[in-house]
């Protein structure tokens, strides 16, 4: 499968933030030289597609392309990887994360063979459990890093590494395609409820897709908490219980920036 590599605009205001943190310019500096380090170095066996790079990135001031040459990973990667901005959300039916339960807490048919019967009997305790936010609903599901690479010539393609399978709590939030915002804009304005979600479990993973949810004539963001079962399993409720007022803090926060009183769906 062959990509194109997005061009990343508008990022000025992720990065203000990112400068204003040490930790947070930290992190990026040790996810940066991990991937050059001996171990994980990336080294492309066909110099003229080095050299054949290095001059499209000059000629097109494109960061991304550079940095996915030298280790595999574009600038968002690096930062979603960093866990300084939250990984694209694809969507109930994408690939990343994918959902092995329905919005009733059943295993879909065609995930059963692939869950154990602990995993499952843990996603329905919490299930049960766990009193759901408003238009919030929980799934069992597998997350991945979805790395990039370069084949042949400057085609790109995808694969997914590091399988995380944990519950995912998904959030509706207000349609910011229709404040006329751009992913890296609406980034910038649920990034304090990220860290903050970050600080309350540092190895959760958050996913955001703009226009992912849908429903007749209408259609709304959706941010995505997955805790890994490995991880959380003693303190999933706990954990749940504090992410669920962070988010509903930023999007009664999202309301008032898009002017309306309420948040129909």
């Amino acid at each position: 499968m062959s990509l194109v590599l997005p061009r990343e605009e508008e990022v000025e205001n992720i990065f203000s933030r990112i400068l204003s943190s040490e930790q947070s310019c930290e992190r990026l500096m040790e996810t940066f030289y991990d991937h050059l380090c001996d171990d994980n170095r990336y080294m492309d066996p066909d110099p003229h597609h080095f050299a054949e790079v290095l001059l499209n990135a000059y000629k097109n001031g494109d960061v991304s392309a550079l940095l996915l040459e030298l280790c595999n990973r574009s600038m968002f990667d690096l930062l979603k990887e960093s866990y300084l901005i939250p990984r694209r959300f694809h969507g109930k039916c994408g690939e990343n994360p994918v959902l092995l339960t329905d919005v009733d807490g059943e295993l879909l048919q065609e995930k059963k063979a692939v869950v154990s019967k602990h995993e499952y009997k843990k996603f329905l305790e919490i299930y049960q459990m766990h009193k759901a936010a408003p238009r919030s609903k929980l799934y069992l599901a597998d997350g991945y890093n979805l790395v990039r690479y370069y084949t042949s010539g400057m085609n790109i393609c995808e694969k997914q590494e590091n399988k995380e399978r944990g519950i995912l709590i998904l959030y509706a939030l207000p349609d910011t395609k229709k404040l006329n915002l751009t992913e890296a804009q609406a980034y910038d304005i649920i990034w304090s409820v990220f860290h903050k979600i970050q600080k309350e479990a540092f190895s959760a993973v958050v996913y955001y897709g703009q226009e992912t949810g849908s429903k007749p004539g209408k259609s709304f963001d959706e941010l995505g908490i997955l805790l890994p079962i490995h991880q959380f399993e003693s303190k999933m409720l706990q954990h749940l219980e504090v992410i669920d007022g962070l988010v509903l803090t930023c999007r009664e926060e999202m309301i008032k920036m898009a002017g309306t009183d309420s948040f129909d769906l």
